[in-house]
């Protein structure tokens, strides 16, 4: 495997951003001619475009299942198109695809497309795959915030204000197409294809019972998803292995 780590001038941000990107190395024997499987990893609230590599043996994963993984930097902002800020949402689901469609061999059809994250990192993976269904075969949420609207009115409840007065606006109520369970609700409506969707959470997370209520959501609407569990908490350890059950789920190769 090749590491590669950089960055583009984004237009939805106005700036240069880094990314990490994970690469079958050139003597990989015969090379799939559509060009390799992508998984987007959408960090999380204080994580970059570096801490996967740290934190967890991504890079192996990728080797065995044989696909490149980019990283981007998410730097805080929920991957929203921001009020006060950067356009993230446009920049992961469009902008930075189109990137790395453009420099290196990979699959840009949505069949050889897969979209993961943990904690913040999680949430923006399950908005991508629900708001495109049609970009995304397959999604890995690892302790999502499944209810962003419980989560900010907590934050705003605590002080933490600013943050979300620079993503959501002065108001700082959610719009119904960054809320995850309104996404759910709403699947079958404007498409007739679905992701496979992997969730996972460690049972004394905080975010456990909100995640739980997800998972029920995903079951009333009958979309297809794996769900498991297991006695930890929010942390690596966890995520590393989930990680791999994920890959393995959602990546038949």
């Amino acid at each position: 495997m090749a590491v590669l780590q950089g960055s583009f001038l984004s237009s939805e941000l106005g700036r240069l951003t880094p990314f990490t990107v994970i690469l079958p190395h050139d003597t990989v024997t015969n090379p799939p001619s559509q060009g390799f499987p992508v998984l987007y990893i959408l960090p999380g609230r204080t994580d970059d475009c570096n801490t996967w590599l740290y934190r967890t043996n991504i890079e192996r994963y990728a080797y065995f299942k044989n696909i490149a993984v980019v990283i981007p930097s998410g730097d805080g902002s929920f991957y929203a198109n921001m009020a006060g800020g950067g356009r993230y949402f446009s920049m992961v689901t469009k902008e930075l695809p189109e990137v790395v469609n453009n420099m290196f061999r990979v699959g840009f059809t949505r069949q050889h497309t897969y979209i993961a994250g943990a904690a913040m990192g999680g949430y923006g993976a399950l908005r991508c795959a629900l708001s495109y269904p049609e970009q995304y075969a397959g999604c890995i949420a690892l302790s999502p915030i499944a209810d962003i609207e419980d989560f900010v009115n907590k934050e705003i409840s605590a002080g933490n204000t600013g943050v979300w007065r620079g993503i959501l606006g002065d108001r700082m109520l959610v719009p119904r197409d960054m809320d995850l369970n309104n996404l759910v609700s709403e699947s079958h409506t404007y498409s007739s294809i679905q992701p496979l969707i992997y969730v996972a959470c460690g049972k004394r997370d905080d975010l456990y019972p909100s995640v739980v209520r997800f998972r029920d959501m995903l079951d009333r609407n009958k979309l297809d998803f794996i769900f498991e569990q297991a006695d930890a908490g929010h942390e690596w350890g966890f995520w590393d292995v989930a990680i791999q059950r994920g890959l393995d789920s959602v990546i038949k190769n």
